[in-house]
């Protein structure tokens, strides 16, 4: 039987128990851990619970902590711009930034679409406020690669007046129902 080895071209076999009182050879002593009875049922009990909390978020959760996502993320847009138009971040760094939070309301926008909810048209408003974003920081991106200020200025605009539908659609969508 050939024996695999570990980086340094060392073997030191370790038995172990499983939960089912077998013994087996081990590298090292995780599999120990993770085979012996109780911490294999810990381990399973905590799997459980994280499975049973995951489960019981609700789309109306899921729908405010992605709403919270797309508002942080267009914070986040509107400081890097600040910066940029003060010479304080450099172009490159600022479009690639832009791309990674354009990706994530996109997958914002993705989300709250698909959950399902009582509240469609609030819902819609949220989505459409999210899409607004999208589009804004899209438009700073392609104004910051054609090296137009006026073009990234218009769009950082856009991305104040979406932020502010995003606020207002959010305060629709949890606010007291009758």
């Amino acid at each position: 039987m050939t024996r695999p080895l570990n980086a340094l071209g060392q073997f030191k076999p370790t038995t172990a128990r499983s939960a089912l009182g077998e013994t087996i050879l081990v590298a090292h002593q995780t599999p120990n851990l993770i085979l012996s009875g109780r911490h294999f049922r810990l381990d399973c009990l905590c799997l459980l619970l994280l499975l049973c909390v995951s489960a019981g978020c609700s789309s109306s959760d899921e729908i405010e902590q992605q709403s919270r996502t797309a508002a942080s993320a267009a914070q986040t847009a509107s400081m890097l711009l600040d910066a940029w138009m003060g010479g304080a971040a450099p172009t490159a760094y600022t479009v690639d930034t832009l791309q990674s939070i354009g990706k994530t309301l996109a997958d914002v926008g993705a989300q709250i679409r698909s959950a399902e909810t009582s509240e469609p048209t609030e819902q819609a408003s949220l989505t459409k406020a999210v899409n607004d974003l999208s589009v804004a920081v899209t438009r700073a991106e392609a104004g910051l690669q054609a090296d137009d200020r006026l073009e990234v200025q218009d769009a950082q605009q856009d991305l104040r007046l979406a932020s502010r539908s995003l606020a207002a659609a959010y305060a629709k969508y949890f606010a007291p129902k009758p």
